[in-house]
């Protein structure tokens, strides 16, 4: 067993113990797949893994660029060695590293907000959830385009995993699409990133809206019992929204519910007939930080509001901006509001 197969092992095997998951054979691939884009951070006790932290690389859109971004996620401690602070060291550390890369912004969906407080993170992102009766959902409208439904393909030598070659030329179709909508805040999806949800977080049915040719928006849902789940729908006209509510309400016949984990800025209660029989949500989700200020100013140019920022992890970050009054914000607060006074959602956590 060679050192890297051995380090991920210890943290898979604190993974499973802290979040009550089965060890299989699937998971530790999955594992192993995630770690391919991340840096894993541990603290050692008598050459022992106790605590860990992962921390995934992505990039954002933002203001029309793509800037990097860290994904916090797998802060785990076994119980008997909680509370000694190790989490605190490898949390700073990963900061820290991310700071002197010139990463941006720090995004995690926590366990307690309060606890990521310490580290500069705030509550930042909203989910909305849906659940309707199908025969409620909008019936869509006849449109000039047409809707197929696409297939993926895996890997031949192991059915269960994606396989990025052969799905090529749907990945950029898809990426052009999401590339296109209204995605400030949101992740950016490389073929790594869709192989690892396609493999290992969720096996959709497809669907692609094209007129003359020209993909337009899509849909990836499943089938969950009686329930039609929406995991991600993105339409570019109007025309592409209303076919797709067509294909979706075609299925009422055949499922009793339709549920939809959507952004926040998902207006579907302005389209139903009947919204008040609707359950509808708007769920706390992620929490979010600025790594590097002056980078983010970089590119986003400075507030239209005074500030003085705090950061007790990164101390080049108390800076303050504006002229004028200026309103005492932790670096926390700073960045919910930017991304609220700049519209940013989060479509998904992939």
């Amino acid at each position: 067993m060679n050192a890297n197969t051995k380090n991920n092992k210890e943290f898979l095997d604190l993974a499973t113990y802290a979040f009550h998951k089965p060890k299989t054979k699937e998971r530790a691939k999955a594992f192993d797949k995630l770690l391919g884009f991340s840096t894993p951070y541990g603290h050692y006790e008598n050459q022992k893994l106790t605590s860990m932290v992962i921390d995934s690389h992505f990039n954002v859109y933002w203001k029309n660029q793509e800037v990097k971004t860290s994904g916090i996620g797998y802060v785990a401690s076994y119980p008997e060695f909680r509370g000694n602070g190790a989490i605190r060291q490898l949390m700073t550390k990963s900061l820290r590293d991310n700071y002197e890369k010139g990463v941006i912004f720090s995004y995690l969906a926590p366990f307690s907000y309060a606890f990521y407080e310490k580290f500069g993170y705030h509550y930042a992102f909203n989910q909305k959830h849906y659940r309707l009766a199908a025969q409620d959902f909008p019936k869509g409208k006849r449109s000039a385009g047409e809707i197929s439904r696409e297939k993926f393909e895996f890997d031949d030598e192991n059915a269960s995993e994606f396989s990025v070659s052969k799905n090529t030329a749907l990945f950029k179709v898809l990426t052009e699409v999401h590339q296109k909508a209204d995605n400030q805040g949101s992740l950016i999806r490389s073929p790594e990133l869709w192989s690892y949800f396609f493999s290992f977080k969720s096996q959709p049915h497809c669907a692609i809206y094209r007129e003359n040719g020209k993909a337009l928006g899509y849909l990836l849902y499943e089938f969950s019992e009686m329930t039609f789940v929406i995991k991600e729908l993105i339409t570019l006209t109007d025309e592409a929204k209303q076919a797709f509510y067509r294909f979706i309400s075609s299925h009422a016949g055949s499922f009793s519910e339709i549920s939809w984990q959507a952004p926040s800025d998902t207006l579907l209660e302005e389209e139903l007939t009947e919204p008040q029989r609707a359950e509808i949500k708007l769920v706390p989700y992620m929490q979010a930080r600025i790594v590097n200020l002056q980078e983010f100013l970089k590119v986003h140019g400075q507030p239209e509001f005074s500030v003085e920022i705090t950061d007790e992890i990164i101390p080049e970050n108390n800076i303050s901006l504006g002229e004028g009054k200026r309103e005492k914000m932790t670096i926390g607060q700073f960045t919910a509001k930017i991304l609220k006074e700049n519209q940013a959602i989060l479509r998904e956590y992939f």
